[in-house]
């Protein structure tokens, strides 16, 4: 495989999912440790020296990383093969779904993949290549963002992690966000970010959005189409105060997670987000529901990546749009809230 090929991981990474079952998985056979007051030597010694999901997972590492609202360590059950490595990592969240990694062993890597499962519901998160060198330490990282569902979208986003060994410490040598966008002759890397430059410290723009939330609201009042309603959402934005913080989502289509508790519902949503104070953000939200009779609505998921107007004819061309376009319209509304 080449590794430095997206086309390459994308597949690696489908037939993966094609090929593997976590329902009739092998790491059920292994044995199950937990982390606690008396763990296991082998699996203090895998935690112990892991420091970026490089040996345990990131699925794993996200949650002994996380603040005290989330799952503890000692909430973890890790399946050990007897060759002392991690076959997989269990956790359930919120008593609600089954949070899963799942490793597949190579030559020279392997492969975490990494699921959410409700009652007979399943569903594909991100999913991780793991480089190890000739001593079977970890050299690199490669997880694709969301795994088999962000191939439902336009854009691809990869994290390019790579570590290095001081004795027995592990240290991070680089952090890079490769964003790649689709096309008819494969994916294109379009943005790339270092994690770990330091950028000059900026005065943030605070801005609630509540004048532009009362534009917003007038101009809908007049529009008869779904179309009118997207036009006017981008051009009273467009007249909005200048942010370089500003962000635009669109979101649209049937739930494709009503299987975890949520409503089954239809959505068809507009945000521009500015940020607030404390790090949190503003968000100003447009939604339309229609009469829809219980029909599926294809699912899209859109970001703001090569600036408004772009998103704007993203938005008027996918399949939710014109799957929704004709529809009854049942209700129009505009906020702004706070998270």
């Amino acid at each position: 495989m080449d590794f430095s090929s997206v086309t390459d991981l994308i597949d690696g990474m489908k037939e993966y999912y094609d090929s593997h079952n976590i329902r009739k998985s092998d790491i059920f056979m292994y044995e199950e440790l937990k982390e606690g007051r008396n763990t296991d030597p082998r699996l203090r010694e895998l935690i112990d020296r892991d420091r970026y999901g490089e040996y345990i997972g990131r699925c794993a590492r996200s949650w002994i990383d996380s603040d005290k609202s989330g799952p503890k360590v000692s909430d973890l059950t890790f399946y050990l093969r007897p060759d002392g490595r991690v076959a997989g990592v269990w956790n359930r969240i919120n008593g609600m779904f089954d949070a899963y990694e799942v490793f597949d062993y190579h030559d020279g890597y392997y492969t975490g993949a990494m699921y959410n499962i409700v009652g007979r519901m399943e569903q594909h998160m991100n999913f991780t290549y793991y480089i190890v060198n000739g001593d079977g330490r970890v050299t690199e990282m490669l997880n694709i963002s969301g795994g088999m569902a962000t191939l439902k979208g336009e854009y691809v986003l990869v994290r390019r992690t790579v570590v290095d060994c001081e004795g027995d410490e592990t240290v991070l040598v680089s952090s890079t966000d490769l964003r790649y966008k689709k096309t008819g002759e494969g994916y294109k890397l379009i943005d790339e970010s270092d994690n770990m430059a330091e950028s000059e410290p900026e005065d943030r723009v605070i801005d609630d959005q509540k004048e532009l939330c009362k534009q917003l609201k007038k101009a809908v009042k007049t529009c008869g189409t779904l179309e009118e309603i997207v036009n006017t959402f981008f051009d009273v934005i467009k007249n909005a105060r200048e942010n370089p913080e500003e962000d635009i989502t669109y979101t649209a289509g049937s739930s494709p997670y009503e299987a975890f508790g949520l409503p089954s519902e239809c959505l068809f949503t507009l945000m521009r987000w500015t940020p607030a104070e404390d790090d949190e953000f503003y968000q100003l939200e447009l939604n339309v529901t229609f009469d829809l009779n219980g029909e599926k609505i294809p699912y899209d998921n859109k970001y703001n990546v090569e600036g408004p107007a772009a998103l704007r004819e993203s938005v008027l061309s996918s399949e939710s749009f014109n799957a929704l376009k004709d529809k009854p319209i049942r209700k129009i509304s505009v906020k702004v809230n706070e998270t």
